[in-house]
């Protein structure tokens, strides 16, 4: 599962949705509107997340025998986070900047929630697998199964996330180690500079990348952990 996790957050270090975004938003447009676009585009993306999750809980119920509370459960937990998350993240964010986010890039961002909501579920039948409680054979999972297996995925597609910024941190000090030691002025110096600033830009857009899913994921947890409890003690 963490090959599939780590693919749609945008594994290997190439930043994710956000660095290949974030790099034509300052092409094009650059100064305050680019600023302000890509913080429109943050907007867009943590609604995919929501979005995303949403249509994987739908499928997990309809398809793969959720039961359909648990399901509204975790909608609603998610859903109420999103709000929160959104209504300060997209405050001074003009009419015009949402539009030129979503006429440029939304196609991009959709793309994104669908294969995050796909993820999402082959994650959690993988988990469901490995305890034995697989949705099409055998024993059914308890609802506190189903709840186990939502937040190990959010869990490990955090440590996915965290392990390519550490793994993008090494690259850096490598590439700024490289551009020190290359002589003054050589063209090897402007290649391992060039090289230190992509991976820089990389970097930035994973950071703020985790830091979306962090903010949803870590609410989310908290609530579902509760939920959890809540059913512990009515058994």
């Amino acid at each position: 599962m963490g090959s599939a996790v780590s693919s749609i957050f945008g594994g290997g270090g190439s930043g994710g949705i956000l660095g290949a975004v974030g790099g034509i938003v300052g092409g094009i447009f650059g100064g305050p509107i680019g600023a302000m676009i890509g913080q429109a585009i943050g907007g867009m993306l943590q609604q995919a997340i929501g979005s995303g999750a949403n249509s994987a809980v739908d499928t997990l119920v309809k398809e793969h025998g959720m039961p359909k509370f648990l399901g509204e459960e975790v909608k609603s937990t998610i859903g109420q986070v999103i709000n929160q998350l959104t209504s300060q993240s997209q405050q001074g964010v003009s009419h015009e900047a949402q539009g030129a986010a979503q006429q440029n890039f939304g196609g991009a961002v959709k793309q994104w929630e669908s294969d995050f909501s796909n993820q999402i579920v082959q994650g959690v039948l993988d988990q469901l697998r490995s305890q034995g409680t697989g949705s099409s054979k055998g024993s059914k999972p308890s609802g506190g199964g189903w709840l186990q297996a939502i937040a190990s995925v959010m869990g490990s597609a955090l440590g996915a996330k965290a392990k390519e910024m550490v793994n993008l941190s090494q690259q850096i000090n490598d590439a700024s180690a490289a551009k020190s030691a290359a002589k003054s002025g050589s063209e090897e110096q402007s290649k391992q500079a060039d090289e230190f600033n992509k991976l820089m830009t990389q970097f930035q857009a994973t950071s703020q990348e985790y830091n979306y899913l962090n903010s949803v994921f870590t609410t989310a947890l908290k609530g579902l952990g509760e939920a959890l409890g809540t059913m512990a003690r009515k058994q």
